[in-house]
């Protein structure tokens, strides 16, 4: 099973003052298709843990035409279409009730060897139960890098706290994003709220609970930057926020 999907309804919980899905709700809803992917083809995260591995997100490549409504039922998809050496590819979307893609997203993932904690090849095992790879948007090849701007102005300083923290024991990779999002609102320069663009997320470094993310933010090439770093100086993640050329 190579392609999986989902349908939702979109909840009052998982909306803002606008009535639309928070970028925190979308990010959650993708992550959890994977998730429940994973599960459907015996490869769930307590399965992994047994076998001593655990899929680490790399990067996401994300492209919003359209944040999805309250009440709105969506089909929310993913299918793994590349596995090479330590990494694996994932298609992601999310489609409106004619079937229109309101996002398309390609990310990058690594396999880890929790018991050594370092990266790790992907074993035959792990593959087999997908099937043939099926590659659904053909999204242009993914980017992981990020470049920073030369002038990068101080965010603010925010203690990891224990609700941003998942079943890998640090802080979960959608809570960047969404801690990017609310900077630049918040900011001096009074960027609007995210309604549609592309998005991209560099991850380098884990944060755990009792860490101090230290947020940094500038433009460069007509783009939103955010860097996540600790106090030395040490990226956490890089986000990246745009319009989508493609749109």
């Amino acid at each position: 099973m190579a392609m999986y999907e989902f349908q939702e309804r979109v909840r009052y919980s998982e909306t803002d003052e606008r009535g639309r899905m928070t970028l925190l709700s979308v990010l959650n809803a993708l992550q959890d298709c994977s998730t429940f992917h994973l599960k459907d083809v015996g490869l769930s995260v307590e399965e992994l843990r047994k076998q001593g591995r655990s899929w680490l997100l790399s990067a996401w490549d994300i492209r919003i035409l359209r944040l999805p409504e309250l009440y709105e039922s969506i089909t929310i998809g993913t299918s793994p279409h590349s596995f090479h050496g330590i990494l694996a590819h994932r298609n992601f979307w999310i489609k409106d009730s004619r079937e229109c893609f309101l996002l398309r997203a390609e990310s990058e993932w690594f396999s880890l060897d929790t018991e050594r904690m370092r990266p790790a090849r992907v074993k035959a095992e792990v593959l087999t139960p997908f099937g043939e790879m099926r590659d659904v948007l053909h999204l242009p090849e993914l980017v992981r890098r990020i470049l920073l701007p030369d002038q990068l102005h101080d965010g603010g300083s925010f203690p990891v706290m224990r609700q941003q923290i998942d079943s890998n024991h640090h802080v979960n990779n959608a809570q960047y994003i969404a801690l990017s999002l609310e900077l630049l609102q918040d900011s001096p320069e009074g960027f609007p709220a995210f309604s549609r663009g592309r998005i991209r997320a560099e991850y380098q470094k884990a944060a755990r609970f009792g860490d101090l993310l230290c947020a940094r933010y500038g433009e460069r090439d007509g783009k939103r930057i955010v860097s996540i770093q600790n106090p030395e100086g040490e990226v956490f993640c890089n986000v990246e926020i745009g319009e989508d050329p493609e749109a």
